[in-house]
């Protein structure tokens, strides 16, 4: 038997939760999207557990082999006990029901909280909440109201402040408090504690606001197309960025959003269709198999393909920092033919924008490098530059003309997913490099 036999059943919310985690793990996934297809609503309640394991999973692993609790208990579901535990300890120190895996971690509490407070790690400050309004369905304004009217304070900076003045108003945020984001137009920044009152609210379920980690807004940022343009997302789903370009653009043009999963494809139609976005046009398919045939006049383009994911808050894997050769050759080898193919068969296209949620140069700098030497009609923009200079991490200098001019978001300083751009613009007659 690999799990408990008892006559109380363990809550269906911890146990859908295990079963995202042990997904997860297992399938190096992102914890968010399988939240989004979690049947159970009330799971998304318990997102909040998954990050805070996400944030102190040495902590959490190394009290549960310490306490003995797995090697003690053998019939105890391991992804079970990571979440029970997580919630003893970090989350809200208490645990529902009387089954038979409760009450066996709730009688190590002692003994966890003992070996948390003596295992030497430190607990990570989670990143803060980000939450970005949806301009489809609501304005700026509307939701400086709306905040003003549930007495949330507004904390300012003057208009000639730096990133790293924004980065201490950030880390100084009381919980009351939101700020403008500095970068980003339309994303607002609250304490880290905030997460479980935005999760389920009214807003939040109606689309009028997203929960969207600022690391992932700089993409529609960067590529910038106005209204009327014509867009090209080629690995689009579940949509939030897609959603994003189409407020951007003010819900004026074109969107072709591509998404080669049937699954993937079914929550990018629901999530751009909740959100309000008029110009979407889902395309079930292949990002390798389009062409100006099959997206006519596409002027901009995105392209945010499959990557390692070793940069994700919410994405975990066995051991975040073990390098994986063999799959970050592959990975590369569809990321390269994704890119040149967005630079080769698209004669309209004006600008691109590659994004990863990795932090590995093979996925990042080598793929731009590679992409640049096969397509020589395109050249790098500084995305520093384009975010006005209020930016700090760029990328690896041991990559000239292409590492200063790639950015990078680096979770523990710029306190957002680890995430890596690249802009490229078509050359013009005359250009020089």
């Amino acid at each position: 038997m690999s799990k408990f036999e008892h006559s109380v059943k363990v809550p269906t919310q911890y146990k859908a939760t295990a079963k995202i985690l042990k997904k997860a793990i297992e399938q190096h996934l992102s914890i968010k999207t399988l939240i989004s297809e979690e049947k159970h609503a009330r799971v998304r309640s318990l997102q909040t557990v998954l990050k805070l394991y996400s944030d102190n999973r040495p902590t959490v692993e190394n009290a549960i082999e310490e306490t003995g609790l797995l090697q003690d208990n053998p019939n105890l579901d391991a992804c079970l006990a990571r979440v029970l535990v997580t919630e003893l300890v970090f989350g809200r120190k208490l645990l529902n029901g009387e089954s038979r895996p409760v009450q066996t971690v709730r009688s190590y509490k002692e003994k966890l909280q003992q070996a948390v407070s003596g295992s030497g790690f430190q607990k990570k400050e989670p990143n803060p909440r980000y939450v970005r309004i949806n301009t489809n369905l609501y304005s700026l304004a509307e939701a400086l109201e709306y905040l003003a009217r549930e007495e949330w304070r507004r904390k300012e900076l003057p208009s000639d402040a730096s990133y790293p003045d924004f980065l201490a108003a950030v880390k100084t945020l009381e919980e009351d408090e939101f700020i403008t984001d500095i970068n980003v137009e339309g994303v607002l920044v609250f304490h880290h504690k905030s997460s479980r009152f935005w999760v389920n609210h009214e807003l939040v379920q109606s689309k009028k606001f997203i929960l969207q980690n600022k690391g992932t807004t700089l993409a529609a940022e960067l590529l910038a197309p106005p209204p009327g343009a014509t867009v090209l997302d080629m690995c689009a789903a579940p949509g939030m960025k897609t959603l994003h370009i189409c407020n951007v653009m003010q819900n004026k043009g074109r969107i072709y959003a591509v998404e080669q999963s049937t699954d993937r494809y079914r929550t990018l139609c629901k999530i751009t269709e909740e959100a309000g976005c008029k110009i979407v046009t889902p395309i079930l398919g292949d990002a390798l198999t389009m062409n100006a045939k099959t997206c006519p006049d596409v002027e901009y383009i995105l392209v945010d393909p499959s990557c390692s994911g070793n940069g994700m808050q919410n994405r975990m894997s066995v051991c975040e920092e073990e390098k994986d050769d063999k799959r970050l050759y592959k990975l590369a080898g569809l990321q390269i033919k994704i890119l040149s193919k967005a630079m080769s068969d698209f004669p309209n296209v004006k600008r691109i924008a590659y994004c990863t949620c990795s932090l590995w140069r093979e996925e990042n700098e080598q793929v731009v490098q590679r992409c640049l030497q096969m397509n020589p009609s395109f050249k790098m923009l500084s995305c520093k530059k384009a975010l006005r200079n209020k930016w700090q991490n760029v990328g690896d200098k041991d990559y000239p003309q292409i590492g200063k001019n790639c950015l990078y978001c680096r979770p523990d300083e710029d306190l957002t997913d680890g995430i890596f751009l690249a802009l490229f613009e078509k050359r013009r007659d005359g250009d020089l490099d």
